[in-house]
């Protein structure tokens, strides 16, 4: 049997404590530098998503008619703005969320733009008297932006839901 002094028993006690914790702290606790999965979240993002892209096609649709005129889609800002603030505080109340929340805000950003591009195009086309609307081609570039927010959004989601 082997025997040891005391400063040797002690030494080896504090490593087999000091193994035993790292063990421990590798093998069970995680630690977590974001939210937990969020459904509401992913089912609203979602559900914006189909909103804007139907906007989307309905000013495709309206392209050089009088119904693509920044007045006849007011309804469809003020919902999303409404639908955008709803996830905005709802994200925030989450712990650990910043990255989604700046996400939101950006997205909102997006939004506020997009409001103010139709606008210009109304203001542009009373002081020139011609119908002026976002284009096919603006709705394509404005509709890649978009997606791509929402499928950043979208993809921290579900990499939350993994684990990830």
């Amino acid at each position: 049997m082997i025997t040891y002094s005391g400063s040797k028993k002690w030494a080896l006690v504090s490593l087999s404590i000091l193994l035993s914790i790292i063990f421990l702290a590798l093998s069970g606790c995680t630690v977590k530098f974001v939210s937990q999965y969020d459904e509401i979240t992913d089912s609203s993002v979602t559900a914006l998503q189909r909103k804007v892209e139907t906007f989307m096609v309905t000013l495709e649709s309206q392209d050089g008619l009088p119904e693509c005129s920044y007045e006849h889609h007011k309804e469809f800002y003020q919902e999303a703005k409404v639908d955008l603030s709803a996830m905005r505080v709802r994200a925030a109340a989450i712990s650990k969320n910043k990255i989604t929340v700046a996400q939101l805000k950006l997205l909102s950003d997006s939004f506020i733009q997009l409001e103010n591009l139709h606008k210009l195009k109304v203001e542009k086309s009373e002081s020139t008297n011609d119908l002026r609307c976002i284009t096919k081609d603006e709705v394509s570039l404005l509709r890649t932006a978009f997606n791509s927010s929402f499928t950043a959004i979208l993809k921290l989601e579900l990499a939350k839901k993994r684990g990830e």
